[in-house]
Protein backbone atom coordinates (compact mmCIF):
# COMPACT_ATOMS: atom_id res chain seq x y z
CA UNK A 1 0.00 0.00 0.00
CA UNK A 2 1.49 2.95 -0.76
CA UNK A 3 1.78 6.57 0.68
CA UNK A 4 -1.65 8.11 -0.90
CA UNK A 5 -3.67 5.03 0.58
CA UNK A 6 -2.37 5.53 3.72
CA UNK A 7 -2.95 9.23 4.23
CA UNK A 8 -6.28 8.21 2.95
CA UNK A 9 -6.80 5.51 5.60
CA UNK A 10 -5.80 7.59 8.28
CA UNK A 11 -8.19 10.63 6.90
CA UNK A 12 -10.97 8.39 7.36
CA UNK A 13 -10.12 7.33 10.72
CA UNK A 14 -9.67 10.55 12.32
CA UNK A 15 -13.47 11.43 10.08
CA UNK A 16 -15.18 8.88 12.40
CA UNK A 17 -13.05 10.31 15.51
CA UNK A 18 -14.33 13.10 15.03
CA UNK A 19 -17.75 12.42 14.54
CA UNK A 20 -18.11 10.54 17.49
CA UNK A 21 -17.18 13.38 19.27
CA UNK A 22 -19.23 15.57 17.97
CA UNK A 23 -22.40 13.01 19.01
CA UNK A 24 -21.07 12.90 22.25
CA UNK A 25 -21.00 16.75 22.37
CA UNK A 26 -24.15 17.30 20.73
CA UNK A 27 -25.78 14.72 23.69
CA UNK A 28 -24.24 16.44 26.33
CA UNK A 29 -25.77 20.01 25.40
CA UNK A 30 -28.77 18.08 24.79
CA UNK A 31 -28.88 17.05 28.21
CA UNK A 32 -27.83 20.09 29.72
CA UNK A 33 -30.72 21.94 27.48
CA UNK A 34 -32.93 19.44 29.08
CA UNK A 35 -32.31 19.95 32.70
CA UNK A 36 -32.05 23.82 32.20
CA UNK A 37 -35.97 23.48 30.87
CA UNK A 38 -37.11 21.72 33.64
CA UNK A 39 -40.64 22.81 34.99
CA UNK A 40 -39.40 24.48 38.50
CA UNK A 41 -42.40 22.01 39.76
CA UNK A 42 -40.46 19.54 38.84
CA UNK A 43 -39.57 17.69 42.67
CA UNK A 44 -36.17 16.10 43.52
CA UNK A 45 -36.10 13.62 45.83
CA UNK A 46 -32.37 12.51 48.51
CA UNK A 47 -32.43 9.93 50.80
CA UNK A 48 -30.11 12.02 53.12
CA UNK A 49 -28.58 15.81 52.74
CA UNK A 50 -25.91 16.88 54.78
CA UNK A 51 -26.72 20.49 55.16
CA UNK A 52 -25.53 23.49 57.84
CA UNK A 53 -28.21 25.59 56.73
CA UNK A 54 -31.35 25.07 54.76
CA UNK A 55 -33.14 28.48 53.38
CA UNK A 56 -37.34 28.05 52.70
CA UNK A 57 -37.98 30.30 50.79
CA UNK A 58 -40.69 31.86 48.11
CA UNK A 59 -39.86 32.47 44.34
CA UNK A 60 -38.67 35.89 45.04
CA UNK A 61 -36.04 34.87 47.60
CA UNK A 62 -38.03 36.02 50.81
CA UNK A 63 -37.71 33.66 53.65
CA UNK A 64 -40.38 31.45 54.83
CA UNK A 65 -38.42 29.33 57.02
CA UNK A 66 -34.78 28.85 57.93
CA UNK A 67 -33.40 25.42 59.58
CA UNK A 68 -29.68 25.92 60.57
CA UNK A 69 -26.82 24.61 62.91
CA UNK A 70 -25.57 26.99 65.89
CA UNK A 71 -23.26 29.13 63.56
CA UNK A 72 -25.38 29.73 60.53
CA UNK A 73 -28.74 31.01 62.57
CA UNK A 74 -29.93 34.33 61.18
CA UNK A 75 -30.61 37.16 63.62
CA UNK A 76 -33.73 38.27 64.63
CA UNK A 77 -35.53 40.18 62.14
CA UNK A 78 -38.27 42.45 63.08
CA UNK A 79 -40.13 45.46 61.35
CA UNK A 80 -37.95 44.35 58.04
CA UNK A 81 -34.39 44.90 59.93
CA UNK A 82 -31.79 42.91 61.83
CA UNK A 83 -31.90 42.74 65.68
CA UNK A 84 -29.01 42.55 67.59
CA UNK A 85 -28.62 38.63 69.02
CA UNK A 86 -26.03 36.66 70.66
CA UNK A 87 -28.37 33.32 69.99
CA UNK A 88 -26.05 30.75 69.33
CA UNK A 89 -27.54 27.35 68.62
CA UNK A 90 -28.84 25.25 66.83
CA UNK A 91 -33.15 25.54 65.25
CA UNK A 92 -35.63 26.55 62.97
CA UNK A 93 -36.96 30.23 62.49
CA UNK A 94 -40.27 30.83 60.99
CA UNK A 95 -41.42 33.88 58.92
CA UNK A 96 -44.05 35.94 58.06
CA UNK A 97 -45.30 37.46 54.59
CA UNK A 98 -43.47 40.57 55.72
CA UNK A 99 -40.03 38.75 55.88
CA UNK A 100 -40.31 39.43 59.85
CA UNK A 101 -39.63 36.45 62.28
CA UNK A 102 -42.68 35.18 63.80
CA UNK A 103 -41.66 32.49 65.82
CA UNK A 104 -39.59 29.53 66.22
CA UNK A 105 -37.32 26.72 67.87
CA UNK A 106 -34.29 26.33 69.39
CA UNK A 107 -32.21 24.01 71.67
CA UNK A 108 -28.58 22.89 73.30
CA UNK A 109 -27.76 21.38 75.91
CA UNK A 110 -24.21 20.80 77.74
CA UNK A 111 -22.55 20.14 80.82
CA UNK A 112 -21.59 22.88 83.05
CA UNK A 113 -18.11 23.27 84.81
CA UNK A 114 -19.57 21.85 87.94
CA UNK A 115 -21.00 18.74 85.77
CA UNK A 116 -24.40 19.80 86.11
CA UNK A 117 -26.20 20.13 82.71
CA UNK A 118 -27.21 23.44 81.34
CA UNK A 119 -29.80 22.62 78.80
CA UNK A 120 -32.91 23.42 77.52
CA UNK A 121 -35.90 23.71 74.32
CA UNK A 122 -38.24 27.05 73.77
CA UNK A 123 -40.78 26.78 71.18
CA UNK A 124 -41.82 30.55 71.01
CA UNK A 125 -45.02 32.29 68.83
CA UNK A 126 -44.17 35.74 67.55
CA UNK A 127 -46.97 38.65 67.69
CA UNK A 128 -46.84 40.69 64.10
CA UNK A 129 -44.11 43.22 64.56
CA UNK A 130 -43.04 42.29 68.04
CA UNK A 131 -41.65 39.61 70.16
CA UNK A 132 -42.90 36.37 71.56
CA UNK A 133 -46.06 35.71 73.54
CA UNK A 134 -46.33 32.20 74.20
CA UNK A 135 -43.54 29.98 74.63
CA UNK A 136 -43.58 26.35 75.45
CA UNK A 137 -39.93 25.64 76.92
CA UNK A 138 -37.87 22.80 79.19
CA UNK A 139 -35.29 24.55 81.03
CA UNK A 140 -32.38 23.10 83.27
CA UNK A 141 -29.75 24.91 84.76
CA UNK A 142 -27.34 24.49 88.24
CA UNK A 143 -29.24 21.25 89.32
CA UNK A 144 -32.77 22.21 88.94
CA UNK A 145 -35.03 22.33 86.18
CA UNK A 146 -38.33 24.18 84.59
CA UNK A 147 -40.93 23.05 82.42
CA UNK A 148 -43.81 24.61 80.94
CA UNK A 149 -46.17 27.17 79.00
CA UNK A 150 -45.75 30.35 79.46
CA UNK A 151 -47.93 33.20 78.16
CA UNK A 152 -46.12 36.97 77.77
CA UNK A 153 -47.01 40.44 77.35
CA UNK A 154 -44.92 42.56 75.12
CA UNK A 155 -45.55 46.04 72.89
CA UNK A 156 -44.93 46.77 69.25
CA UNK A 157 -41.13 47.09 68.30
CA UNK A 158 -41.58 50.27 66.47
CA UNK A 159 -42.82 51.62 69.65
CA UNK A 160 -39.90 50.45 72.37
CA UNK A 161 -37.02 50.41 69.91
CA UNK A 162 -36.30 53.92 69.22
CA UNK A 163 -37.02 54.39 73.13
CA UNK A 164 -34.45 51.96 74.02
CA UNK A 165 -31.66 53.33 71.33
CA UNK A 166 -32.59 56.77 73.39
CA UNK A 167 -32.39 55.33 76.48
CA UNK A 168 -28.84 53.40 75.97
CA UNK A 169 -27.21 56.88 74.05
CA UNK A 170 -28.55 59.18 77.06
CA UNK A 171 -25.94 59.83 80.14
CA UNK A 172 -27.02 58.58 83.54
CA UNK A 173 -29.45 61.14 85.28
CA UNK A 174 -33.41 61.92 85.77
CA UNK A 175 -33.28 61.82 81.67
CA UNK A 176 -32.01 58.45 80.92
CA UNK A 177 -34.30 57.43 83.98
CA UNK A 178 -37.52 58.72 82.03
CA UNK A 179 -36.42 57.18 78.67
CA UNK A 180 -36.93 53.96 80.78
CA UNK A 181 -39.71 54.03 82.36
CA UNK A 182 -41.50 54.71 78.96
CA UNK A 183 -39.71 52.08 77.40
CA UNK A 184 -41.15 49.94 79.54
CA UNK A 185 -44.69 51.63 79.25
CA UNK A 186 -44.36 51.57 75.43
CA UNK A 187 -44.34 47.19 75.81
CA UNK A 188 -40.20 46.72 76.11
CA UNK A 189 -39.61 44.93 79.23
CA UNK A 190 -41.15 41.23 78.04
CA UNK A 191 -44.00 40.53 81.01
CA UNK A 192 -44.48 37.37 81.79
CA UNK A 193 -48.28 37.08 82.79
CA UNK A 194 -49.07 32.89 82.82
CA UNK A 195 -47.25 30.07 83.15
CA UNK A 196 -48.64 26.15 83.67
CA UNK A 197 -45.74 23.20 84.16
CA UNK A 198 -43.38 21.96 87.16
CA UNK A 199 -41.24 24.86 88.67
CA UNK A 200 -37.61 24.65 89.78
CA UNK A 201 -39.37 23.73 93.03
CA UNK A 202 -40.57 20.23 91.37
CA UNK A 203 -44.07 21.78 91.81
CA UNK A 204 -46.92 21.72 89.48
CA UNK A 205 -48.26 25.20 89.05
CA UNK A 206 -50.39 27.32 87.91
CA UNK A 207 -49.16 31.11 87.94
CA UNK A 208 -51.45 33.99 86.57
CA UNK A 209 -49.77 37.31 87.04
CA UNK A 210 -50.69 41.15 86.31
CA UNK A 211 -49.62 43.41 83.44
CA UNK A 212 -46.38 44.28 85.32
CA UNK A 213 -45.36 40.29 85.92
CA UNK A 214 -46.27 40.22 89.87
CA UNK A 215 -47.73 36.91 90.62
CA UNK A 216 -51.63 37.21 92.32
CA UNK A 217 -53.00 34.02 91.69
CA UNK A 218 -50.31 30.59 92.61
CA UNK A 219 -52.08 27.11 92.88
CA UNK A 220 -49.85 24.70 93.49
CA UNK A 221 -49.21 21.05 93.99
CA UNK A 222 -45.87 19.95 95.92
CA UNK A 223 -43.73 17.18 95.15
CA UNK A 224 -45.44 15.41 98.46
CA UNK A 225 -48.84 16.03 97.03
CA UNK A 226 -50.48 19.04 99.04
CA UNK A 227 -52.77 21.24 97.20
CA UNK A 228 -52.36 24.75 97.71
CA UNK A 229 -54.39 27.88 96.04
CA UNK A 230 -52.36 31.32 97.25
CA UNK A 231 -53.46 34.81 96.72
CA UNK A 232 -51.18 37.35 96.78
CA UNK A 233 -50.88 41.33 96.92
CA UNK A 234 -48.63 43.71 94.84
CA UNK A 235 -45.78 43.11 97.26
CA UNK A 236 -45.83 39.20 96.93
CA UNK A 237 -47.29 38.92 100.24
CA UNK A 238 -49.94 36.28 100.11
CA UNK A 239 -53.67 37.35 101.43
CA UNK A 240 -55.25 34.25 101.37
CA UNK A 241 -54.48 30.69 101.34
CA UNK A 242 -56.72 27.68 100.32
CA UNK A 243 -56.90 25.18 102.53
CA UNK A 244 -56.32 27.79 105.62
CA UNK A 245 -53.25 27.60 107.15
CA UNK A 246 -51.51 29.22 110.22
CA UNK A 247 -48.72 30.84 107.81
CA UNK A 248 -50.12 31.54 105.15
CA UNK A 249 -46.74 33.06 103.75
CA UNK A 250 -45.43 30.08 101.76
CA UNK A 251 -44.91 30.50 97.87
CA UNK A 252 -42.99 28.50 95.59
CA UNK A 253 -39.76 29.86 93.48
Amino acid sequence: MDDGQDLILQLERQNRLLRSLLLVAIAGISGLVLVAARSPDDKARFTEIDAERINIVMPDGKREMVLANRNRLPAPVIGGREVASDRSMPGIIFYNAQGDENGGLIFDGKPGADGKPSAGMHFSMDRFGGDQQLALGHYESRGTMETGLNIYDRGLEKDYAPLYEAYEQAPEGKEKERLKQRWIEAGGQQTQRVFVGKTRGKSSAVILADDQGRPRIMMLVSPDGRPELNFLDEAGNVTQSLPATDAATATDD
